[in-house]
């Protein structure tokens, strides 16, 4: 396409799918120390989704990517929101089905999406590694209208045939219509973006399967990075690119600082 940018990053094209997968009037919900999803958000607003409501923290509509090192700050989160937001009203928005739109982005993810976002090792008691926990994904992959995942890296380590910790849920082998039949408002996990490629999920059966590669990656390489079969098409796209516009407002609106490549 004549818009469409030639010289962007992969954190660049991330922040650009997540960012139009939100509608307009959305209400968004994440958690801290994501900048990059962060970014998305704040991409989003400026191109196809002005009157999005964006929750991050204890924050309503906050400027992340002015926090540099304090994102996992409530306290200073809210210095650059709207106004400051009760975690008990977050998550009870949750919970009465008022969030549209769930970003996460989790240490392993499954062929069904459940994520990991606490622990790993066998082990719970001693775990080989600890991350600071699941706060609300539990209920937003119940209660969200639909979550998405973003993996700055895709390798065996994250897409794996089993977590090792359930932090929020996925879907049952029975597909999507299990969810719904067992009284889970929430759609769960529908995209994966990864550095290598986007992922979705089948409806019959509720696994993951490809949608499109990033350009100049080939197939191979996203099957020796996941940790289980995934779903092939006859045919696998490749990604749409971001615009002139999105790489614009990203490098020189948005983040300057770069705070959307700390996990790459």
């Amino acid at each position: 396409m004549p818009n469409d940018a030639t010289d962007y990053t992969v954190d660049e094209l991330i922040v650009s799918l997540i960012a139009r997968d939100i509608a307009d009037h959305e209400l968004v919900q994440q958690g801290g120390g994501t900048a990059l999803g962060s970014v998305a958000v704040m991409l989003a607003r400026l191109t196809h989704a002005p009157n999005l409501t964006y929750n991050y923290l204890t924050s309503v509509d906050p400027i992340v990517t002015k926090l540099g090192g304090a994102e996992n700050s409530p306290a200073a989160a809210s210095k650059t929101s709207l106004t400051p937001f009760n975690i008990d009203d977050m998550v009870s928005l949750c919970l009465r089905g008022k969030t549209e739109v769930f970003s996460t982005m989790p240490a392993q993810i499954d062929m069904h999406g459940n994520v990991n976002a606490s622990l790993i090792g066998e082990d719970h008691q001693h775990p080989t590694v600890r991350f600071p926990g699941g706060l609300g994904i539990p209920d937003w992959t119940l209660y969200a209208g639909r979550v998405n995942a973003y993996v700055p890296k895709h390798t065996t380590r994250v897409f794996v045939q089993r977590v090792d910790f359930v932090t929020g849920f996925g879907h049952f082998p029975q597909g999507f219509a299990e969810r719904t039949r067992r009284g889970i408002t929430g759609r769960g996990p529908q995209k994966v973006f990864s550095n290598l490629a986007v992922m979705g999920f089948d409806a019959d059966t509720g696994r993951m399967r490809l949608d499109s590669l990033h350009a100049g990656v080939q197939l191979q390489d996203v099957v020796a990075n996941t940790g289980f079969e995934l779903l092939l098409p006859d045919t696998v796209p490749e990604t749409v690119p971001p615009t002139a516009e999105d790489i614009d407002l990203i490098r020189n609106h948005i983040d300057p600082q770069g705070l959307r490549k700390h996990r790459f």
